[in-house]
């Protein structure tokens, strides 16, 4: 759980293996399988040297690590990878590679499906990604993980449990107003059951790659923000000024939060576009390895 909510995408991102490269963010997008940049650390990457995929018996074993560890991007010199087809170019210059590890696995499970089977079998799949456990044929033994296990290894569980949390709470302060006539536990279904498609929608509506998905996105998000305050306002009359105040701040601290988050996506993506000069010590460890 700890290494999920510590993603650190902005060390990824300065690691001085990359930070000199000019790295296209859709790209890497686009390759990780992912919506948004902060979703992509150290964590869940892993830079590796192409000697690692030319040997089968060495491709299957760092298969194997890879989706155990929840590693969703393999980053390669694409020049030297024997396996250009999966070696996806991320940078300007075609010289940095991205390899999907569940592409990584189809490509195993076809090519080499006796050695890819032994080297996965008895695996655990905590930390495996919703694709690749789709993947992956119910002929390999594995060990399987409870759903709400694997969900907590998934890179957006933390934005999708702080927005839970928020909603379950968010009800609470109403059982201390009088002036509230409704039901409290209509109110707090409101809330729960619209912080997933709140959530959703913020993501899609942010960073959605076609115009008509983020028209939709901003509508639900403003319907599902809004749900809770329009049941509590026609359910009661005359409240408090402290009310007001309390719900603004709610309503504030939410358009912060998500302002954060966007302004956080642009400044990764700005540090991944932009070639930085590397230092004398790390000039040296410019070379992919």
């Amino acid at each position: 759980m700890q290494r999920t909510l510590l993603i650190s995408p902005e060390r990824l991102a300065a690691d001085p293996r990359l930070s000199s490269r000019a790295v296209r963010p859709e790209a890497l997008l686009e390759i990780a399988g992912i919506r948004r940049l902060a979703e992509l650390g150290p964590n869940n990457t892993r830079i590796i040297d192409h000697t690692q995929l030319a040997d089968p018996a060495e491709r299957a074993l760092l298969l194997r690590e890879s989706l155990e560890g929840g590693i969703r991007l393999l980053l390669v010199d694409a020049t030297e990878a024997p396996l250009p087809e999966l070696a996806h170019p991320l940078d300007a210059d075609g010289t940095l590679g991205g390899i999907n590890v569940t592409e990584l696995l189809r490509h195993g499970l076809a090519h080499d499906p006796d050695r890819t089977g032994l080297a996965l079998a008895g695996m655990s799949t905590r930390r495996m990604t919703s694709e690749a456990r789709r993947t992956l044929p119910a002929t390999i033994p594995v060990r399987d993980e409870h759903p709400l296990r694997r969900l907590l290894s998934d890179p957006r569980a933390p934005v999708y449990l702080v927005v839970g949390i928020y909603s379950a709470l968010r009800a609470l302060p109403v059982a201390l107003v009088p002036q509230f006539q409704g039901s409290l536990l209509v109110l707090w279904l409101i809330d729960v059951l619209t912080a997933i498609p709140y959530t959703w929608g913020v993501l899609a509506m942010l960073f959605a790659p076609r115009r008509s998905i983020r028209a939709l996105a901003t509508l639900t998000t403003a319907v599902t923000f809004m749900a809770p305050y329009v049941y509590f306002w026609l359910n009661g009359r005359h409240y408090p000024p402290y009310v007001v105040v309390v719900i603004a701040t709610l309503t504030a601290a939410s358009v912060a939060l998500e302002v954060s988050k966007y302004l956080q996506e642009q400044r990764l993506r700005r540090r991944w576009s932009r070639v930085r000069q590397p230092t004398s010590d790390a000039a040296e460890s410019r070379q992919l390895s």
